[in-house]
């Protein structure tokens, strides 16, 4: 438990976050409630939410599946992973916050809201680590959300957060909970036990043809092949296009000259300490200061901001999310050490002083030449095999089959199959040609049906695949299968017989004599060993241990060996607990871990108890209506 427990707190600052998008999807899953009139698929209280609604989150939540996992995803897979759920799920609760937040009139200053976007990774250049109006403005973009709108967005998130944030003691764990759960973990058993093997249950029987025949018949399953699938795989793999070849020079020149500006001209960057106040007065006086001398930590830290926090590195103008701001920090003929005059910017007065500047640069059209090069002769890999894709769609477009329309571009397409939906044939063999996404495929078509050019999931090609026969599951002559029925019948009558010398073990026990004496009716003598919670061996599973720590002491209990066709029985005999052999750091960790997992059930009882008190209500027969296209 304790190794578990080191684990989790690696991540245990992200134990919050984790609770925030179980409300709300991220930054864009709390959507504008409108009123409307008549019935709704959901309400929350006052709140009301249309089945159009409900329709546009789902949709909105599938992109952002999408983005996050690079691969198209359908209605039927989204309600079959339960995004649907998730969906519902995060409406209601996060209407129901939200009438509670205002019922205690919480508000959000533009402030914060302004440290958020400045702040949030989300935001930020991938290249420089500081806040990049481009990288906004490309979220915008794509979730088609205006400024206004995002910015009520982000103040609602922000708001709910400060409220479910409040929740948490963040304290350690009370010592007697720990304890008690640090004893259950260095908990050890003495017991004393009997392997009952094979030799030690009797005689084995040999099956009659009618026992073979009875065990055949009353256990078809056992010996029904699975369905199995035949067809043709076209597959166009990157490889398959690409040639030993050079580049134009002239093309490469030309690339450089396109991409000179975007890629290789490095504008001037400057680092800058930037802070701002609410008044313009405020900001004078801060100015005044910096201009004396005082250090401009000095400043941020009377404003209660760290100096890393206030500080832009190697910025670039675009990273400046006020424009009247860029302006002024990029002012022309200013020197490193500059203070500005404060600046008027969309959250209040801004105070800049510029601590480093980094001069333009611009990489030579020789010093990335074969990175252009490389990228050039990918990219007519890439050319030549989506021309490829484009001319069997053509063929295909035209009636013919995959087969045909290959053959016609010049290209082959294997036969595969028969083949089960795991990559086995008819007799065990493992077909490992045929990628596992191309399987897939097949095994959701009709019989007949050819699919589209698809991606695979390396994303170094395409593959097709016409579907050609369909083979249902169908139970295998006797004849075929009598040697695995034998082997069956005759482990069913091994397993028996351990278990019937199990029984008359624990039967002796019962009626008096001692697990000793039951054990010399074998010839055999009591082993007996210490082990914890996590002891295995050849004579003793994890699930036979789960049974004797979960037995009282005296007990006599009996389950399944480690290895083998075995089973053992074993007599607890004493308890004993090794916590003093856990050094103190530990159990520090251990406090810790248990006060996260307290205040993680807080939470989950608060958010339970406001959903409870505004009545969520779900009108299924609507939302049935909604995700009916994968039924």
């Amino acid at each position: 438990m304790l190794t578990q427990v080191r684990k989790s707190l690696k991540g245990v600052a992200m134990w919050f976050v984790i609770v925030l998008l179980i409300l709300a999807f991220a930054l864009f899953g709390v959507p504008e409630v409108s009123q409307i009139t008549g019935n709704a698929a959901i309400t929350v209280g006052k709140e009301r939410f249309s089945q159009q609604y409900v329709q546009a989150e789902f949709t909105r939540a599938m992109r952002s599946r999408q983005a996050e996992t690079g691969q198209s995803v359908n209605t039927a897979e989204a309600v079959a992973s339960g995004l649907h759920t998730q969906v519902v799920a995060s409406i209601s609760t996060s209407s129901a916050i939200d009438q509670f937040a205002n019922r205690m009139n919480l508000a959000m200053p533009r402030s914060l809201v302004r440290d958020f976007l400045q702040e949030n990774p989300a935001f930020h250049n991938a290249a420089t680590g500081q806040f990049d109006r481009n990288v906004l403005i490309g979220i915008l973009r794509n979730h088609n959300i205006g400024v206004e709108e995002f910015e009520r967005r982000i103040s609602e998130d922000l708001k709910r957060e400060q409220l479910v944030s409040a929740l948490p003691t963040r304290a350690r764990a009370p010592s007697a909970l720990v304890n008690a759960a640090l004893l259950r973990d260095t908990e050890q058993r003495r017991i004393r036990y009997l392997l009952v093997t094979d030799e030690m249950a009797g005689r084995a029987q040999e099956p009659t043809p009618e026992d073979l025949q009875t065990y055949y018949d009353d256990n078809p399953a056992e010996f029904t092949s699975p369905e199995y699938r035949v067809f043709d795989l076209l597959l166009l793999r990157d490889e398959d296009f690409r040639e030993t070849k050079e580049a134009p020079e002239e093309e490469l020149r030309r690339i450089y000259e396109l991409s000179k500006e975007r890629l290789y001209d490095k504008p001037e960057r400057r680092t800058l300490y930037q802070i701002t106040f609410e008044t313009e007065t405020e900001a004078q006086a801060a100015v005044a200061s910096l201009r004396q001398g005082t250090p401009f930590e000095t400043i941020a830290g009377a404003e209660g901001r760290s100096l890393d926090s206030v500080t832009f590195t190697e910025a670039q103008k675009r990273d400046i999310l006020d424009p009247a701001v860029a302006d002024a920090a990029f002012v022309g003929g200013a020197e490193e050490g500059a203070v500005l005059d404060p600046v008027q910017s969309l959250f209040g007065w801004t105070v800049v002083q510029i601590a480093g500047i980094t001069p333009p640069q611009t990489t030579t059209f020789e010093e990335v030449r074969d990175e252009i090069e490389a990228q050039y002769l990918e990219s007519d890999v890439q050319r030549a095999r989506n021309i490829a894709v484009d001319d069997i769609e053509v063929e295909r477009d035209a009636g013919i089959g995959l087969a045909a329309a290959a053959e016609a571009v010049g290209f082959t397409v294997d036969a595969i199959g028969p083949v089960d939906r795991y990559s086995f044939e008819p007799g065990g063999a493992i077909i490992d040609k045929v990628p596992g996404e191309a399987l897939a495929e097949v095994f959701a078509l009709e019989e007949g049906e050819e699919s589209a050019a698809l991606k695979l999931a390396a994303d170094d090609g395409y593959f097709f695949v016409t579907l050609n026969e369909v083979i249902p599951p169908a139970l295998k002559p006797f004849e075929e299968v009598a040697d695995e029925v034998g082997d069956k019948w005759r482990k069913q009558e091994r397993d028996a017989r351990i278990s019937a010398a199990v029984r008359s073990i624990r039967d002796t026990v019962e009626n008096g004599a001692s697990f000793d004496e039951a054990a010399e009716t074998y010839g055999r003598a009591l082993t007996e060993k210490i082990i914890d919670r996590r002891f295995t061996d050849e004579a003793i599973s994890q699930g036979f241990n789960e049974q004797i720590f979960s037995a009282t002491p005296g007990d006599l209990v009996s389950g399944p060996a480690g290895l083998g066709e075995a089973q053992t029985v074993a007599e607890i005999t004493d308890v004993g607990y090794m916590i003093a052999s856990i050094p103190p750091d530990q159990t520090q960790l251990f406090e810790q871990y248990m006060g996260h997992q307290i205040d993680q059930e807080l939470i989950e009882a608060f958010l339970m108890s406001v959903r409870e008190d505004y009545g969520v209500k779900v009108n299924q027969s609507q939302l049935d209506q909604i995700f009916s296209e994968a039924q």
